[in-house]
């Protein structure tokens, strides 16, 4: 998926979700002034209107509504932003020559020497690519230098002399 067309799909699930948002909390707000309302009538004893309790029934049932849509589509963001980097892990893996095998299991990549490495179960996509990534950018040691060393010693001076 194009950048442009995943941060496209991810404006359109946020505005849907912002608006949703300020819909339950218009319901929210509603709902509060109608309970407010049941509750002056069950205080002084008077028969709260149908139409008052049509008002909460209906307003909890919209507030539910739009709470759902509100969750859901904060998690089809997660989701989103999880998919995409595992696209980025894959596309990485792929670009550097790694290569997702059925024996031995899992994703393994050749170094140049020809050597192969075991990175990570197939569906560990993320680990693989991290591995990959500090195999390849590893520096060889510096090998230590040399310690210098000390000038010899001089043999004593006798007071003999």
């Amino acid at each position: 998926m194009s950048k442009a067309l995943q941060h496209q799909l991810a404006k359109t699930i946020k505005e849907q979700g912002d608006m949703a948002r300020d819909m339950a909390i218009a319901e929210l707000k509603d709902l509060k002034k109608d309970l407010l309302e049941l509750e002056k009538a069950l205080t002084t004893k008077k028969t709260p209107d149908q139409g008052l309790l049509m008002d909460i029934s209906h307003g909890a049932f919209e507030l539910f509504r739009t709470a759902s849509i509100v969750l859901e589509t904060d998690n089809l963001q997660d989701q989103l932003q999880h998919a995409a980097e595992a696209g980025k892990d894959l596309e990485y893996l792929e670009k550097k020559g790694a290569i997702l095998l059925t024996k031995p299991e899992g994703w393994h990549w050749f170094t140049p020497k020809g050597e192969m490495l075991f990175l990570a179960a197939p569906n560990e996509t993320r680990l693989a690519a991290q591995k990959l990534q500090e195999r390849i950018t590893r520096k060889t040691p510096a090998k230590p230098a040399p310690k210098p060393q000390a000038p010899p010693k001089a043999p004593p001076i006798s007071a003999e002399e």
